[in-house]
C-alpha cells in the first residue's frame, strides 16, 4: 500500500513536470527577500560567503550603470576584488527561485530602471522545489530520509531539485547544515539556544559524522578553521544576513 502511495505520488510530480509552467507561482511574490548596497571607497578584497541564493548585481558610477549580473551559486567562500568609486546594489532573490537570465540581462540592458519589476516578469517558482529545500532545510536529513518525508522517491527528488535549481538535493543539504552549525558555533548555543556548545558538541548535533567532519566542512565551505571563523566578523555577519 505504501508503495503504491508512493508511486501515485512520484506519477504526480512526474505529471507537474512535465509542463512548461510546472508549479510556477506568482510573479516575484516573495522572490526578493533583501536588497543591499555599497559604495567602496577604496580598492580591496572582500570576502563572500555562500548562501544559497543569487543575487542580480548593478554596478554604476556617477555616469550611470556600467554593468548587471547574476551571481551564480558556488560551494566555498569566494574572495572578491572590488574597486573604488563603484555603486553597488544587490538584489538577492530567493533560494530555489527560477530566473530567465538572458531575458532579464537582455531587458535591463534596454532600460536600466526598475530592477526589481523587471525581476517579477522573468522571475517564478516552483512549488515542489520550494518544498523540497523548506524540507531539507529543517529536517538536514540524508537525501534518502527527506525523499521519504517529502512521500518520492529519491531519484524523483534528485532529478526535480537538479532540473529546477541547477545544484543537487545534497548541495542543498550540505549547505543548510553547515550555515545553521557555524551559526550556532559562533554564537555557542545549539539548535534549543542551549549555551556554550563545544565543537564536539555542535558535530554531534547536526550530524556530522565526528567533529572532524565537521572542521572539513567549515574549512571547505568557509575557507577557515571553526576557531579562525570565530574571529571572523565578516563571515560571521554574512550568516546572519538573510539566505538559506
Amino acid at each position: 500500500t505504501r508503495n503504491s502511495k508512493l508511486e501515485t505520488r512520484n506519477s504526480k510530480l512526474e505529471t507537474r513536470n512535465s509542463t512548461n509552467t510546472g508549479d510556477a507561482v506568482g510573479m516575484n511574490e516573495g522572490k526578493v527577500i533583501d536588497v543591499w548596497h555599497a559604495a567602496p571607497m577604496h580598492a580591496g578584497t572582500v570576502f563572500v560567503v555562500p548562501d544559497g541564493c543569487r543575487d542580480v548585481i548593478v554596478t554604476g558610477n556617477n555616469f550611470g550603470v556600467v554593468d548587471v549580473h547574476v551571481s551564480p551559486l558556488f560551494h566555498t567562500t569566494l574572495a572578491i576584488d572590488i574597486q573604488p568609486h563603484q555603486q553597488l546594489t544587490g538584489y538577492r532573490l530567493q533560494a530555489g527561485t527560477v530566473l530567465d537570465e538572458d531575458a532579464l540581462l537582455a531587458a535591463l540592458a534596454a532600460d536600466e530602471h526598475d530592477v526589481e519589476g523587471k525581476i517579477a516578469t522573468f522571475a517564478s517558482s516552483n512549488g515542489n522545489l520550494t518544498e523540497a529545500l523548506s524540507c531539507m532545510s529543517q529536517r538536514l536529513g540524508s537525501v534518502a530520509s527527506i525523499a521519504a518525508e517529502l512521500g518520492v522517491s529519491e531519484r524523483t527528488l534528485q532529478r526535480h531539485v537538479q532540473q529546477h535549481s541547477g545544484k543537487s538535493p545534497l548541495f542543498w543539504l550540505r549547505l543548510a547544515r553547515i550555515r545553521q552549525s557555524a551559526l550556532a558555533l559562533v554564537t555557542g548555543n545549539s539548535l534549543d539556544n542551549t549555551p556554550r556548545l563545544s565543537v564536539c558538541d555542535i558535530a554531534f548535533e547536526f550530524g556530522f559524522s565526528d567533529q572532524a567532519h565537521f572542521c572539513r566542512e567549515i574549512k571547505h565551505w568557509f575557507g577557515v578553521t571553526p576557531e579562525q571563523l570565530k574571529n571572523r566578523q565578516d563571515l560571521i555577519d554574512q550568516l546572519y544576513q538573510a539566505g538559506y
